[in-house]
């Protein structure tokens, strides 16, 4: 299973689509039964640390992406093949209405295969982060890469199965720093949380 092919696949949806409320109910039956135990400023402290780690981990993410993507300009090329080129369109929902979209998210899904000493593998990496594109921008980078084309990927020279169409940060800066956004956001209203409810005591 290669980068993103997990949760944002459609096997992946379909089955979160199915089972989504057996994970609401959880949820409530967790909440409900964590203030029982340790009382309404107990749930929102452990939120707030949730906030906070949870902020800390997508940081760490976002460094680590950053890192490996200013490294694979220095990653050995390696001549590919184009499988599959489409734009996928992962519609986020209320779930009190299904079908019905809140947010479209667009990602342009190109898988390639390449060979590194005599195993073939098989990547769907454009950049070192998976991070959602205007429609227009992700049907644009499809039309570039068509099935069947052959291409020029970088790949890991230690890890051959780690591999991306476009190496380095430049003209993808902002893409890189959409993680550090997101991950400062939630470490912040962890900390200020948390800060708030022990003034409460």
């Amino acid at each position: 299973m290669t980068f993103g092919q997990a949760a944002g696949s459609p096997a992946g949806r379909k089955i979160w689509e199915k089972t989504w409320w057996l994970f609401a109910l959880l949820f409530i039956a967790t909440n409900a039964w964590a203030w029982s135990r340790f009382g309404v400023l107990g749930l929102l402290r452990f939120w707030a640390a949730f906030f906070a780690v949870l902020g800390a981990s997508v940081l760490l993410y976002a460094s680590r992406m950053r890192r490996m993507a200013d490294e694979s300009r220095h990653w050995l090329p390696v001549e590919a093949t184009v499988l599959r080129a489409e734009v996928v369109e992962d519609r986020q929902t209320t779930n009190w209405e299904p079908g019905d979209p809140l947010i479209v998210y667009y990602y342009p899904e190109i898988e390639y295969e390449y060979e590194v000493e005599g195993r073939v593998w098989r990547s769907n990496r454009l950049i070192a982060v998976r991070v959602n594109f205007p429609k227009s921008e992700a049907e644009a980078w499809v039309r570039r890469f068509p099935p069947g084309s052959r291409v020029t990927a970088r790949r890991h020279p230690q890890k051959p199965e780690l591999a991306v169409l476009e190496p380095g940060l430049a003209g993808f800066e902002d893409r890189y720093r959409i993680p550090f956004f997101v991950g400062a956001g939630f470490l912040i209203a962890g900390l200020a949380g948390w800060a708030v409810l022990r003034s409460l005591g």
